[in-house]
């Protein structure tokens, strides 16, 4: 199942990221663990230039991973992201949509042949109050490449006895924080440089993350 996103759409909330100095939650005897199926959770993304309105959209799926519940609560987890299931939804010329998804894999943005996975680890969950837009920050860890910085999601978290269900609105991260651009493999030239500015460094982002309950 993947989300619709319009491509008018805004970046949604931007989401600072700042040095990782807290470990994941632990996930405990107690806890209630609830596997994510890769299967039917996704994450979208948008990344647009930064001078002109033009914009890609795709997918991003999930290899692995599990939320773990205590006294009805979401309280810890982790899910793991595969690099290398990046797909484009918007170029429909084939030569054009594979040159894109190759540049995105390649050393210039994601080094998916290096790094093949990212990683997402709960390290604190609160209730929100008083918003309409979502029911919990969740605070994590979020390594890509060989970088990891501390992010707060916003996310509509819905548990019932057999399944736990995470839904982001859409939020933005500036991809530099991670060395995600251009050259990001320190031989940076000035070519690559002006290459980078041309893109925007954020990039919009939206979760749907479906745990089944493990027996």
């Amino acid at each position: 199942m993947a989300f619709t996103v319009a491509c008018n759409s805004n970046k949604g909330e931007k989401v600072d990221a700042t040095t990782a100095t807290e470990d994941a939650a632990t996930v405990t005897a107690s806890s209630v663990v609830y596997g994510i199926d890769p299967s039917t959770s996704i994450i979208n993304w948008i990344g647009r230039k930064s001078f002109i309105p033009d914009q890609h959209n795709g997918t991003i799926k999930l290899s692995s991973g599990k939320l773990a519940v205590e006294n009805g609560e979401l309280k810890a987890g982790e899910f793991v992201i595969d690099m290398n299931s990046i797909v484009d939804e918007d170029l429909k010329k084939a030569d054009a949509n594979a040159k894109l998804v190759g540049h995105l894999k390649s050393k210039d943005f994601f080094a998916a042949d290096t790094y093949p996975t990212a990683k997402f680890e709960i390290v604190n969950v609160e209730k929100v109050q008083n918003s309409t837009e979502y029911t919990h920050n969740i605070t994590g860890n979020l390594t890509m490449r060989d970088s990891t910085k501390q992010i707060v999601i916003p996310a509509n978290v819905a548990i019932t006895e057999d399944k736990v269900t995470a839904v982001t609105p859409e939020f933005t991260i500036d991809r530099t924080q991670w060395s995600v651009m251009y050259g990001s493999d320190k031989e940076k030239s000035m070519v690559g440089a002006a290459k980078d500015k041309i893109i925007s460094n954020d990039i919009t982002l939206r979760l749907l993350l479906n745990g089944t309950k493990t027996m």
